[in-house]
Parts: C-alpha cells; sequence; structure tokens
C-alpha cells in the first residue's frame, strides 16, 4: 500500500494542531504498513531526518510567497502553494492523494489528476479561521489581508469537487462541510497519546498554553492575565510559541503570573501533566482544539468555555465557565478539588473510541485502499 500525502509545511516537530494531527496520522500509517510519498512545502520549519526514516521518500517543495500571489481570487495560502515540480511528481505514480489541509489543494482540480484517488483532510473551516484572526488583529493591513483572505476561503469552499472525499477533523467542520460538498467523511484528528496519564491528586498552578504569534492565542492570554490572573493567589502559567513582547510586559510586576517562551516537547508534557487546571477557553468553535485533547489525556482538571467543546460527544469531562468572573469562581474551586481515579476513568471510557489512533488508521485505510 502507496499513499501520496502534501502537507502545508514540514511536519516534524508536531508541536501545534495542524502538524500533530499529520504527523502522527503518517507515524500511524507506516506502522501499518503503508509506504507513504511525503510532498511537503517549506516555510519556516527545517527539512527533518524523522520524516525522511518513516516514509518511503520525502520531496520539498518551495512556497512561493510574493506579493502578485495575493492578487489573485485564490486564496493566498492556497495559490502560494503552486508548485509545478509537485504536480510532476505526482505524475510518476497511481498511488492515492491525500492533500493535507485545505491550503495544499492547488491541483485538485488538475486534469492530469482526474483519474486519481483524491482525499483532502480538512483541518479548519478556514474562512471563519480568518475572520477570527481579522477581528483581532491590530495591525490595519494584517486585518485588511484577513478581511480579503477570508472571503476567498469561502468562495473556494464552495467550489470543492464532488468526485473528491474530503476527511473532516469534527462534528462542527463535519455538519458545514456536507452542506456545501458531497464525499465528507468525519475523521477525528490523530495525536500523540496512546492511553490517559493524567495524574490523580493535586498541582498547584494554573496554565494556559498555546502558540502565542497566533493573534487569537495572544488575546486570549492577555485577557486572562488582565481579568483572570491578576485577581487570583495561585501561580499562573501561560506558555508556549514566540510570545511577543508586549505579552511579556503585561505580565511584568505581577508576581504570581510566569511566561515561559517556547518550551521545549519534554518541558510542555511536564507543565500540562503538573497543573492542577489546564485553562483552554476558545474564542471559535469551527475546527479541533488539539491542546484540549492533549490536556485531557495527559494534565488533571480542564477548565473551558462552550465554544472550545462545542464538537466534543460528552461534555461532562470539562468544567465550564463563560464568563471571567465564572472562571474565578470556577478555579478557587478546583485548586482545592482533587482529581481522582474515578475521574480518570471517566475520560478513559470516553476518550478510548473516539479518539483512538489504532480505530482511526483502520479506518482511514479502509477508505482509502478499500480493504
Amino acid at each position: 500500500m502507496d499513499l501520496n500525502i502534501v502537507t502545508l509545511n514540514i511536519p516534524y516537530p508536531p508541536d501545534y494542531g495542524g502538524m500533530i494531527d499529520t504527523f502522527y496520522r503518517i507515524k500511524w500509517l507506516t506502522a501499518a504498513g503503508v509506504r507513504i510519498h511525503l510532498h511537503c512545502f517549506e516555510y519556516g520549519r527545517s527539512r527533518s531526518e524523522e520524516l525522511e526514516s518513516l516514509c518511503e521518500s520525502v520531496n520539498y517543495y518551495q512556497r512561493k510567497t510574493g506579493v502578485l500571489n495575493h492578487l489573485s481570487g485564490i486564496p493566498y495560502i492556497i495559490k502560494s502553494r503552486n508548485s509545478v515540480k509537485l504536480l510532476e511528481k505526482l505524475k510518476t505514480n497511481d498511488f492515492p492523494i491525500l492533500f493535507d489541509g485545505l491550503h495544499t489543494t492547488y491541483f485538485l482540480n488538475q486534469p492530469d489528476l482526474s483519474s486519481r484517488n483524491i482525499f483532502v483532510r480538512l483541518h479548519n473551516i478556514e474562512h471563519f479561521y480568518y475572520r477570527s484572526l481579522a477581528d483581532n488583529e491590530q495591525n490595519l493591513f494584517k486585518k485588511l489581508y484577513y478581511i480579503i483572505e477570508a472571503k476567498k476561503l469561502q468562495k473556494y469552499e464552495t467550489l470543492l469537487k464532488g468526485s473528491v472525499n474530503y476527511f473532516t477533523i469534527s462534528q462542527g467542520d463535519h455538519n458545514y462541510f456536507s452542506s456545501i460538498c458531497q464525499n465528507v467523511i468525519y475523521l477525528s484528528p490523530f495525536h500523540p497519546n496512546e492511553k490517559i496519564t493524567s495524574k490523580p491528586g493535586k498541582g498547584n498552578y494554573i496554565l494556559y498554553h498555546g502558540d502565542l504569534s497566533v493573534n487569537e492565542n495572544l488575546v486570549t492570554a492577555e485577557s486572562l492575565i488582565t481579568n483572570v490572573f491578576n485577581e487570583l493567589p495561585y501561580d499562573c502559567i501561560i506558555a508556549g510559541k514566540n510570545p511577543p513582547a508586549r505579552l511579556q510586559a503585561i505580565a511584568t510586576g505581577r508576581s504570581n503570573i510566569r511566561i515561559v517562551s517556547n518550551p521545549e516537547g519534554d518541558e510542555m508534557k511536564r507543565l500540562i501533566r503538573d497543573a492542577q487546571i489546564n485553562l483552554t477557553p476558545a474564542m471559535t468553535s469551527n475546527g479541533f482544539k488539539m491542546k484540549l485533547l492533549i490536556a485531557l489525556f495527559s494534565g488533571r482538571h480542564c477548565l473551558v468555555n462552550n465554544l472550545a467543546v462545542e464538537n466534543f460527544p460528552d461534555r461532562t469531562i470539562f468544567h465550564l465557565a463563560e464568563t471571567h468572573k465564572e472562571i474565578i469562581d470556577k478555579i478557587n474551586y478546583l485548586m482545592n478539588e482533587e482529581f481522582t481515579g474515578e475521574m480518570i476513568s471517566d475520560r478513559i471510557r470516553i476518550l478510548k473510541e473516539e479518539y483512538s489512533n489504532q480505530a482511526n488508521t483502520r479506518k482511514l485505510i479502509n477508505l482509502v485502499f478499500n480493504i
């Protein structure tokens, strides 16, 4: 069994949502005997020996980030991943093709690929995501880009081809894409956890983590510092990629708040595992909140808002709060609430089928190879 996978970036290290799903899908498919022919666009990440050891072949393509690609009616995130070299490489075999992310679908309707079995992994409702970025962007030029890109993406999504199979990452996304195209299949995300490793007992701090270079996460972190953490007597940690100076400035002078910049994988795991509360509110419900799933598999109490868990099948394993006051009140309660073996058993019962990498692998192989 051979499969071409085209990725929007180099999926290693698996340090944010989309790359986590991509990397662990490759890892589990490889373990199941699928020979992966990986095609990666390069954008700010180094080439990976880890991927080259997993895959039958790895090919790299330059992303075209010039200004002219902004002028196209095709969304920039797609137009900038237009590589003739990629098309020619895909034509050298007749294996199925999985376009990983809407970003990679420039050749989706290419006549030269019309006889191929083609699949698309949809990580998000991209135009919703770009609208959220626009809403939270302070830079006028970036805001304008996000608004224009959102409009282009919404139009592009309505043109998705019916003969292609689309794998959505959440039930909410599944409902949306089912309303605008055919052959839509729900495939839950691949992730790094094989079992629940949460520790019973109590921790002594609250954790918020995410990619802090993404404005949605940055706005959330700033709001938590100003409106929640500043009102608490407990240690509060904000951890993630590339926190900007303005976030550091807001936290300065607050003795109970610490910013952890660019933690390594093992440190991030420790921070999640040892926290008393993993605080994971969201500003949008589309896509999938991978950091929340990781917190469920390896952390203690998970405190969220309704938007964060709209696509989860069972909300009983979460603690819900909406307003700043509700979050503060819930934190004051949970900091004194032991995390128990019974709570771990509830998570095992709820998560073992819906988010099983093994079951997901079998399902994907059956769909792609008809076996």
